[in-house]
């Protein structure tokens, strides 16, 4: 990719410019200290950070250089010293003290000496960045995301797949830089943030699925929840190993035409045809024209199948057409669909059972009608129930339209095991979760009974 690094010393580093060779000559050791600080002038206040520091200045990373003054005060680390410019590259400015070195009890330890000599830029500010990600401001935010993505133009390969793996997962990840990761050619720079970064946009991975490599496209198939848009360019353009992933994920959501495609593909692949008839969510009639597609050995693979369910299905497709009318000899005249007042009223009625249920601390009922609101497994609430964990339980109040009154006897039901419940803190997260989240998280309860708490609390 042709990416140096940021010191000196190999081949894959790029050469220092100007002031980076002076900054190497410099009076004093630095130390490593990966401190937030801030700049303080007349009118001028602004977060920066403090990426080492010596006896007699220091280097500090900010989002915008060209409007700082050649003079300020700088505050980190609980003390507060006059600064003036001594260099300015792109996001770096190096610093020297104008009221006095710094004593040498107020230097980090030896380890941090070594340590600052050593590694990228980047990797150095991602670390401080992951430090206090949670309590960081929008524009400290805007700060890191800014300064991370300008030092990636000169980063090694190997400290940009270091980085992917480290901030892929953050829910408040640098928004540029894990975009710019994402659609990295090198797969081992995009694949950990394609596979597992929860802040990508549905139409960002279509066209990441539509233009990347199969390697790409195999990450995307392993990501916790796959909308059906990404699903279907998956299996269209799809290898053998991505289509299996896509059929194993129980994440993610294939359409009809995505069931069609991957029906055909089947045809002779056994462990395809595994993966799909062990969907919950596949049609029944798709299910049936799956079986009269596959080879023969492969059905025959599929009767034995360990899964009851599987066995049942298979059972019912291969019985002749006269058996199956046997079996139902006469129908009930179809009913007329339920209106939408219907429905509403439906709903209400459950609603209401519900919050009687959780008030009156029946749990079992709570479950079982907060199953049939919400059309989630009542084994898979009872798993969230068992392992108390809050955030499932009001995601599916959330899902069952419950105002926060309501929301919160249930809630208490649910989590009756749970010693203590911190009931603000409770409220302060159910008005934060919206329609998406909510729809995303009651998506994966729906394909798996036993949900992983890690895996759901990354999609909040």
């Amino acid at each position: 990719m042709g990416r140096g690094g940021i010191l000196g010393g190999s081949e894959n580093v790029r050469r220092p410019t100007g002031a980076e060779s002076m900054t190497q000559n410099r009076q004093y050791p630095r130390y490593l200290t990966l401190k937030m600080g801030q700049i303080t002038g007349e009118e001028l206040v602004r977060d920066c950070a403090v990426l080492n520091v010596s006896r007699g200045g220091a280097c500090v990373l900010v989002s915008d250089i060209e409007s700082l003054p050649e003079t300020f005060s700088l505050s980190f680390d609980g003390d507060t010293r006059e600064c003036a410019i001594a260099w300015r590259e792109r996001h770096r400015v190096g610093v020297a003290f104008t009221d006095g070195e710094l004593d040498e009890s107020a230097l980090p330890d030896p380890q941090a000496l070594r340590t600052a000599e050593r590694g990228d830029d980047v990797l150095r500010v991602a670390e401080l960045f992951l430090r206090g990600v949670h309590a960081y401001t929008e524009q400290q935010l805007e700060l890191f995301d800014t300064v991370m993505h300008h030092l990636l133009d000169n980063t090694t390969d190997s400290a940009m797949a270091q980085l992917s793996v480290r901030i892929a997962p953050v829910q408040r990840a640098p928004v540029k830089v894990i975009h710019r990761l994402a659609e990295d050619d090198d797969i081992a720079v995009s694949g950990p943030v394609l596979e597992r970064s929860p802040i990508l946009a549905e139409d960002f991975l279509v066209r990441i699925a539509r233009a990347k490599s199969q390697a790409h496209l195999f990450a995307l198939a392993g990501r916790i929840m796959v909308p059906e848009k990404v699903t279907d360019v998956l299996v269209e353009r799809g290898d053998t190993a991505v289509t299996h992933r896509v059929a194993a994920n129980d994440g993610a959501l294939i359409s009809r035409g995505g069931f069609q495609r991957l029906a055909g593909r089947a045809r002779q692949d056994e462990e395809l045809a595994r993966h799909i008839v062990h969907r919950r969510e596949l049609p029944a009639d798709m299910f049936a024209a799956l079986v009269r597609l596959v080879a023969e050995p492969v059905r025959q693979q599929l009767l034995r199948d360990p899964d009851p369910d599987v066995r049942r299905r298979m059972a019912q497709c291969m019985l002749p057409t006269t058996a199956a009318d046997e079996e139902a000899p006469s129908r009930t005249p179809a009913r007329t669909r339920p209106t939408e007042a219907d429905r509403d009223e439906s709903t209400a009625k459950l609603r209401s059972q519900l919050v009687a249920a959780a008030r009156d601390s029946r749990l079992e009922e709570t479950v079982d009608t907060l199953a049939r609101l919400t059309k989630v497994p009542a084994e898979a609430i009872r798993n969230l129930v068992r392992l108390g964990f809050e955030d499932g339980a009001l995601v599916l109040c959330k899902a069952a339209g419950l105002g926060w009154p309501d929301a919160k006897s249930v809630f208490t039901v649910l989590m009756t095991r749970n010693a203590r419940v911190d009931y603000k803190a409770a409220f302060d997260r159910y008005i934060t979760f919206s329609g998406d989240i909510t729809e995303r998280a009651v998506r994966y309860l729906k394909a798996r009974k036993s949900p992983s708490t890690t895996e759901f609390r990354r999609m909040l």
